[in-house]
């Protein structure tokens, strides 16, 4: 065996550092979010989409048992107040505010959403990937 010879898979790895570094420097996140047909302020809305689901799935395994109690307790606790004329809700104002109209039911609520996954498939599968990811590592 020559002196000079490398050991097997030293050059391998090497070859392996160089390419992955040359990927990062050469990385023009501009010019590959175009390739795909989106850009550069696209990217960065899907990755904040990411990272807020991320941490909503993070956050629902840790404490999904206290936080659905208190959901609970407190939905019990203001539509009881509601009932006894403690308080008065105003439903027409929350439906207006959440985009609800009057004449509005299930199916064209669900086709309403349905649109919106098709108008941001992105941003949508980037939460999805996001919520699961945080779900798993929570």
């Amino acid at each position: 065996m020559a002196v000079n010879q490398a050991v097997p898979g030293a050059q391998g790895a090497s070859g392996m550092i160089a390419t992955v570094k040359n990927f990062f420097t050469g990385f023009d996140l501009k010019q590959w979010a175009e390739k795909i047909g989106g850009s550069s302020a696209e990217a960065i809305e899907a990755a904040v989409y990411f990272g807020l689901c991320f941490a909503i799935g993070f956050l629902f395994k840790k404490y999904f048992k206290l936080i659905f109690v208190c959901l609970v307790v407190s939905a019990f606790v203001v539509l009881g107040l509601d009932y006894l004329k403690m308080i008065v809700i105003d439903w027409p104002a929350i439906k207006a505010s959440l985009g609800i109209s009057a004449g509005m039911d299930l199916n064209s609520m669900v086709t309403h959403f349905f649109d919106w996954i098709k108008a941001h498939l992105l941003l949508f599968i980037a939460s999805i990937v996001g919520f699961f990811v945080g779900y798993k590592l929570g």
